[in-house]
């Protein structure tokens, strides 16, 4: 590897992340930092960690730099960052964000950059979307360790187990 290039991230450093803990780290980069439309990061307002979009905040939580969206095609990293974008577009689709493609399947990046360059959207939205979508994969993906210790800690505090209760104990673990 050449000195001057940034190497990639520890596959280790990666391997526990989720991509509901990846958007939940891009809705606070956006909020930290702010955020773009038509551009996936504004590198002249700050090259370290720039104002970004939501597949710049996405790919800069998972390589902890503004790298490139469409870069990095393989390992650990690029395999979390295309499951996370892919997530996030259909969470998109199938919540009405965005219509369904019509003949063409569009590429989950350019789905992804359509919804956020609407000129309605507002950062608000943006940071909402992405933790309603990191909630629904907790939701989708939970264990059933999971969801018997929270049972199990309903039933010790003498509550009825829902989605919101189970997503708020994730949140907390």
């Amino acid at each position: 590897m050449n000195p001057t290039q940034k190497p990639d991230p520890t596959p280790g450093a990666l391997a526990d992340l989720t991509p509901a803990d990846i958007l939940r780290c891009a809705a606070r980069y956006l909020e930290l930092r702010g955020w773009t439309q038509g551009v996936p990061y504004e590198l002249a307002e700050q090259a370290a960690f720039p104002p970004a979009c939501p597949l710049g905040a996405i790919t800069a939580a998972i390589y902890g730099y503004p790298a490139a969206i469409d870069g990095h095609s393989d390992g650990i990293a690029a395999t979390l960052r295309d499951i996370t974008i892919g997530y996030l577009a259909d969470f998109l689709r199938q919540d009405g964000y965005v219509p369904e493609p019509d003949v063409i399947r569009c590429a989950d990046t350019q789905i992804v950059a359509d919804w956020n360059d609407d000129p309605w959207r507002t950062v608000a939205q943006v940071i909402d979307i992405l933790g309603a979508t990191a909630d629904e994969w907790d939701w989708t993906h939970a264990t059933e360790d999971d969801l018997e210790t929270y049972a199990d800690a309903c039933v010790w505090a003498e509550k009825h187990p829902t989605r919101e209760g189970f997503l708020a104990w994730r949140a907390a673990q």
